[in-house]
């Protein structure tokens, strides 16, 4: 197992867009399982402040239910006194399945929730908020892991797209990249994810990974930048690595930084 030593990359996304007047830029911190950089998170969180990032955004599964939550409580206070915070709930927010029996109530998970909004860091559950900075203003959305129940998350994902507008650059922070068709009808611009750890096993000519999590073997979308209908799915690596079961090879964890970037038009490319 590695400790705190364990490095990260930083993978960049630049995206243009006629719905910014300047450049917007967006920390994106998935996965991070509870796992510490450094001390009080020191090593990731002055990454971040060197970013300069606008907000952060932290699409699932940042708690672990399995370890310490001391190394989580740092980073989501140290994020909170960086930038504007969103964040959505993974499935280890809610727990893991054993034998088909989910570790941990909705009402603990609840609870997590309201602590982390304490914070001030904002938890998304079929919520629209603005985002105001230099660049402009975009809209920010989430919806919880399917574990709060599936019901219920449709719910919420069907109360952010009546919420699109259409000359707003809109963001969908939502856990898995697997769920809800993928997004592909999404209306607005971007959804952000998590949840496949980059497929684990990268290898050379192997885009997608070895296995992720939802999606099995040899899985479509592990990490990346991928077209999405109108729009694009971004699905972060995460910044987990410490499961010796199954550690990460050619797959470093990654901070993702996305830059939202003025356009005279809309400009779509395959990625």
């Amino acid at each position: 197992m590695r400790d705190s030593k364990q490095g990260f990359r930083i993978r960049r996304y630049t995206v243009e867009t006629p719905k910014v007047s300047g450049e917007i830029r967006l920390a994106v911190a998935s996965d991070l399982h509870g796992c510490p950089y450094g001390e009080g998170q020191g090593k990731l969180l002055t990454a971040i402040d060197r970013e300069k990032a606008d907000a952060i955004l932290m699409p699932g599964d940042m708690y672990d239910d399995r370890d310490s939550d001391g190394p989580f409580w740092d980073f989501m206070r140290g994020a909170a006194a960086l930038a504007p915070c969103f964040y959505v709930t993974g499935n280890h927010e809610f727990g893991r399945r054993l034998e088909g029996v989910t570790v941990r109530s909705r009402s603990e998970a609840a609870a997590l929730k309201e602590r982390v909004r304490a914070l001030g860091i904002a938890v998304l559950e079929g919520d629209r908020l603005m985002l105001r900075c230099a660049g402009g203003q975009i809209a920010i959305m989430g919806i919880d892991d399917c574990f709060a129940g599936s019901s219920r998350v449709s719910e919420q994902y069907l109360h952010c797209c009546r919420q699109v507008r259409q000359r707003e650059y809109t963001i969908l922070l939502s856990h898995r990249p697997e769920e809800l068709g993928g997004y592909r009808y999404f209306p607005g611009d971007m959804v952000v994810c998590g949840h496949a750890h980059g497929g684990q096993w990268r290898l050379p000519g192997l885009r997608g990974g070895v296995y992720a999590p939802g999606q099995g073997f040899f899985p479509k979308h592990a990490g990346g930048l991928y077209r999405r209908g109108q729009g694009y799915l971004l699905v972060s690596c995460g910044l987990c690595y410490r499961y010796p079961a199954l550690p990460r090879f050619g797959n470093p964890p990654e901070l993702v930084m996305l830059r939202l970037v003025p356009s005279k038009k809309n400009i779509q490319k395959d990625i």
